[in-house]
């Protein structure tokens, strides 16, 4: 097995180099923990040079509960709270409408509840509202008679805003864990007011990056502490048990680093998502599961289940409606109910994901109006629904590998004025700090908050302009050329002799894979297209690997068979993810690919099939058995008029597997054909390289006579 292998610049899958001393050490921890030389590389590469203790800790998910007392502010917020409930004072919680915001909420409001408090929450609307505390919402929370109300997910940014709350009579306590901002006329920008957030700059908790979830739960652990006069550990653990699904599904949704504390309550989390204790989580996986989104959720539940198929559809409450509806579900005891509202939150995600498509094809559009050379994508619309935009530029991100930000001034009227609020979803990549770089921009902005990848903001129309400069200026002092390249990191390059159910069944013991602890991803090099199968009506495809002696199957969900450029007997490089297929009772390891290129070998093949063409048109031979017949002119015409692409963007290899069902036409056939129409006016086209070209059809176009072509008659007599 090649563990390691130097990167090449015609690769753009970076694998690690390892020294011999690295080497020697990744020996020891597969000897001495009997693991694979592959799962001792993972380890050794996640977790640096410690000793085996720790990395037996790391699998076994051990790290300690900290002492949540050791938050700053947390016995002034505590004290408060039981002051409240001693006194019966109205409590609302205030919180986000993300998963994080939600789970929040209803992690809070369901233990207060439990203790017999007076409790309600409340949670902005995206669209009416926008992010965070504002005053109407405050005025609004004390005419119903609240006294105290208590942040999650939220709140630690609200200067002003806490400032007017506290006029109005109500006492306030922020938990939050995004970025503290900092003024000029005080330290804290929350003087005075309790703010239990593990990323302030006096804080000594020993973790900073947990979710706001996360914070909500060292809340009601350090209340259950005091009411029951409990220990750290005995009162974290009760509530894991009570509690943990809730505060893993917000962890994982909010896309935390899942190591150190984050791992401990994420893996107990999973374990109790097995039988959730809150009805509504049990019901939504009915749901999900009945509907095929995941067929055994409860078997064995990953942090994948929550991001892929949980996450999305919880977020689509405060998307697509109102985010309370989503509080609701997960403090509902009922079943029957819970069951229905599973089921209106799975339709509101449907419609979620058809208008994610719709913006996402607006926006590359738009990308025409953009300067090149821009390090951040800025686009906006009048029209975008403004709880998309975020999981779009999520996508654009992927798509262009630039930071993108997209701002919505939906609902601002027809007559369009530089006043104008628009709403902005950001997402970055490593190497921009987003928040940073709003501060270093705030003066062409309304408002913004975040975190380091993901960031909102508010603009006026009148400053949009400005703002796209500035924070470009600023992204090319800050981001060097190379964060742009297109590369993608993986974890090692292996042979396809390395996969097998044992392997794959031991890359288990790294779960829960998520942000600092990614699902491992593999180059596995020079592999031959057996076969190629649609999945899924087309939508997905389906592929048998081989390298001559061993072959594999591997699935590639979101490539559709149609776009797939390969066809049956080409060699290719594939990046992947390695799992465990489990059908009839047979249990096989199988592939997931993330990306293909080329191999050494394919790039070969093609470059001498062009050479040879373009050798033909300069008065060479044409291969005979190349010269293309009617019936391949037909096939290929009724492909390009039935599968138009809006960018014209083709490959010549998927021209030539999936023109003619079942056969796979050559290069040189395919360019012959191509030039052909093209001066019969068929089609327009201009290759982009020897594998890709642009092209258009000219649906208007009559019969034409393939004899009347004159290359077509030169490259007959040239193959005579």
């Amino acid at each position: 097995m090649q563990i390691v292998k130097k990167n090449e610049k015609a690769r753009s899958w970076v694998t690690p180099v390892h020294t011999p001393e690295q080497c020697e050490k990744i020996d020891k921890i597969a000897k001495i923990l009997d693991i694979n030389r592959i799962t001792a590389t993972l380890l050794f590469d996640r977790l640096g040079d410690v000793g085996t203790d720790e990395i037996g800790d790391f699998i076994n998910g051990l790290s300690d509960y900290h002492d949540p007392y050791l938050l700053v502010d947390m016995e002034k917020a505590v004290d408060r709270i039981v002051k409240a409930i001693e006194q019966n004072e109205k409590i609302t919680v205030y919180g986000d409408y993300d998963v994080d915001g939600i789970t929040s909420v209803s992690v809070l409001v369901t233990y207060l509840g439990n203790l017999g408090a007076n409790t309600d929450y409340y949670i902005p609307s995206r669209l009416g509202e926008g992010y965070g505390f504002n005053t109407d919402a405050l005025d609004k929370i004390a005419e119903s008679g609240t006294k105290l109300v208590v942040s999650v997910d939220t709140g630690i940014t609200a200067k002003e805003e806490i400032e007017y709350a506290e006029s109005i009579g109500l006492s306030v306590i922020v938990t939050d864990h995004h970025e503290c901002k900092r003024d000029s006329e005080s330290k804290m920008i929350l003087p005075g007011v309790p703010a239990v957030n593990p990323r302030r700059d006096d804080s000594k908790y020993p973790f900073d990056e947990l979710a706001g979830v996360g914070v909500a739960f060292k809340l009601i652990c350090a209340i259950e502490m005091r009411v029951n006069n409990l220990d750290a550990k005995t009162a974290s653990e009760k509530l894991s048990s009570e509690y943990g699904e809730l505060v893993a599904i917000g962890t994982v949704a909010d896309v935390m680093p899942l190591i150190g504390e984050n791992r401990r309550i994420v893996k107990e989390g999973l374990e109790r998502l097995a039988d959730p204790k809150f009805v509504g989580i049990r019901e939504l996986l009915n749901v999900c599961a009945g509907a095929g989104y995941d067929k055994k959720p409860a078997k064995k539940p990953t942090a994948s289940l929550i991001s892929f198929t949980l996450a999305p559809r919880i977020n689509a409450a405060g998307r697509m409606g109102d985010a309370s509806f989503a509080v609701e579900l997960f403090t509902n005891k009922d079943s029957e109910s819970a069951y229905s509202q599973a089921i209106k939150l799975c339709e509101l995600n449907t419609l979620r994901q058809n208008k994610e498509n719709e913006i996402l094809n607006e926006a590359i559009e738009k990308m025409s109006q953009i300067d090149i050379d821009d390090r951040v994508i800025v686009l906006s619309d009048d029209n975008w629904h403004h709880g998309v935009i975020g999981i779009v530029a999520s996508r654009m991100v992927e798509k262009y590998s630039k930071p993108c930000i997209l701002v919505s001034f939906e609902g601002s009227g027809e007559e369009k004025k530089d006043t104008d609020i628009g709403k902005g979803s950001g997402r970055s990549i490593k190497g921009l700090d987003l928040v940073r770089a709003l501060e270093a921009t705030s003066e062409n902005l309304v408002k913004f908050g975040g975190h380091e990848l993901a960031a909102g903001l508010s603009v006026e129309r009148g400053k949009l302009a400005d703002f796209r400069r500035q924070i470009n200026e600023y992204a090319k002092e800050v981001m060097a050329c190379e964060t742009l390249e297109r590369c993608a990191e993986a974890d090692l390059e292996i042979g396809i002799g390395d996969v097998n159910v044992t392997l794959a069944q031991e890359l288990y013991i790294l779960e829960p894979y998520g942000q600092a602890n990614p699902t491992p991803r593999f180059v596995i090099g020079d592999l031959t297209i057996e076969e190629i199968y649609p999945l899924k009506d087309g939508k997905h495809t389906k592929l048998v690997l081989s390298n001559g002696k061993d072959s594999i199957t591997a699935l590639y969900f979101g490539m559709r068979t149609l776009d797939f450029e390969y066809g049956s007997g080409d060699r290719i490089d594939v990046l992947c993810s390695i799992e465990i297929n489990e059908f009839m009772g047979k249990r096989e390891a199988q592939l997931h690919i993330k990306g293909v290129m080329p191999s050494e070998e394919y790039n070969k093949k093609i470059a001498d099939s062009a050479f040879k063409y373009n050798l033909a048109l300069h008065g060479g031979a044409f291969p005979k058995e190349n010269l293309p017949s009617r019936d391949d002119f037909v096939a290929i015409y009724k492909f390009l008029r039935a599968n138009t692409k809006k960018d014209g963007i083709y490959s010549f290899g998927n021209i030539c597997k999936s023109a003619v069902p079942g056969a796979v036409l050559d290069y040189i056939t395919v360019r012959a054909v191509l030039d052909i129409m093209c001066e019969l006016s068929l089609i327009s086209y201009m290759p982009i390289d020897d594998k890709t070209l642009k092209l258009e059809v000219n649906k208007g176009a009559g019969k034409v006579d393939l004899g009347s072509s004159q290359l077509f008659k030169v490259l007959k007599k040239r193959a005579e």
